[in-house]
């Protein structure tokens, strides 16, 4: 499941880089088409405010040509719209998933280094301003260290290991539909843009490799490679070598 707050920010981003193509937001009923065109949103008004009254359960950009508009275009203010009429309600559920995650913004004092669970009693107004400050880029969002570093080890060791599906946190029942949807899960995760602003710069260089690991395991699982073994090491890239081999032999 997808978040209102990563839908904001993957629209800015595609505005900001002034991409033309169209933006695929699925929910549980329906999927919406958001056309981006030359740094504008493309798609009408009350289509785009649609996508931000509940979280998505998926999201994808992909370029494409798009015809100009002319005058059905809307700027970055369309994207504060959609921020500000968020209901209060929904806009804590937003936030729920972030709890435990820290707040880089040196310019408050208040929200400087607390976390976002801090502001739930505080005025809805807050973590509206929360959200513009994050969607914006002003203020950072950092997870639990203890938490991503887990979560980075396990996938190191499963792609050392050439388990492509356990990079992937799916199995051999997964369907095609589940590993694409958990894979644009971990590469919305780890993509480098999103943690650009982070201050740990070994954190961030380990988050870069983890996005080219689990990219790799993803296209080995939809195109199998015949080198794969150069990606393993050791006793495992042997024994995974003699298995094939194995397989090879009995097959024949």
């Amino acid at each position: 499941m997808a978040t209102v707050l990563e839908l904001a920010r993957e629209v800015r981003l595609r505005l900001i880089s002034r991409e033309t193509g169209c933006l695929t937001v699925e929910f549980p009923d329906e999927t919406v088409a958001i056309y981006l065109w030359d740094g504008t949103v493309a798609t009408e008004r009350e289509v785009f405010l649609s996508c931000f009254v509940r979280n998505p359960t998926d999201f994808q950009f992909k370029p494409m040509d798009v015809s100009d508009p002319n005058e059905a275009r809307f700027g970055a203010s369309l994207l504060i719209e959609a921020i500000e009429r968020i209901d209060p309600k929904f806009l804590v559920r937003v936030w729920e998933p972030y709890s435990e995650w820290k707040i880089s913004f040196r310019m408050d004092p208040d929200i400087h280094n607390t976390l976002v669970k801090d502001h739930f009693a505080n005025a809805i107004e807050r973590l509206r301003r929360l959200m513009r400050l994050t969607v914006s880029g002003a203020a950072s969002l950092e997870p639990p260290k203890s938490s991503i570093v887990d979560e980075i080890g396990q996938i190191e060791r499963a792609f050392a290991a050439g388990n492509w599906r356990q990079v992937l946190s799916v199995n051999v029942a997964s369907s095609e539909s589940d590993i694409k949807q958990a894979y644009r899960k971990l590469a919305r995760r780890f993509h480098p843009d999103r943690w650009v602003t982070s201050p740990d710069m070994p954190l961030r260089d380990r988050i870069e490799r983890t996005f080219q690991s689990v990219s790799r395991a993803y296209s080995e699982l939809q195109h199998p490679s015949t080198t794969v073994t150069l990606y393993l090491k050791g006793s495992i890239a042997k024994k995974a070598l003699w298995q094939r081999m194995l397989s090879f032999v009995r097959a024949s």
